[in-house]
């Protein structure tokens, strides 16, 4: 098909399904991880955007290679 190029890159933001899939937890515990992780983001780089419910996928796995 004409839509092979998103098979292979991944969205920019992870959304609270993946994040309940990578920490094994429930959607509102997934929901204040992101919250979290938002804030955290937010208070290293005041200019990069934050979205309810979803977090930037580049800061995310670097959290998760963190912990």
């Amino acid at each position: 098909g004409k839509n092979m190029s998103n098979t292979v890159s991944q969205p920019m933001y992870v959304d609270v399904a993946e994040v309940c899939r990578d920490w094994g937890c429930s959607r509102a515990k997934g929901y204040s991880i992101i919250k979290q992780l938002s804030e955290q983001m937010k208070a290293e780089d005041p200019r990069l955007l934050t979205m309810s419910g979803k977090i930037n996928r580049i800061y995310y796995e670097e959290v998760c290679m963190r912990r």
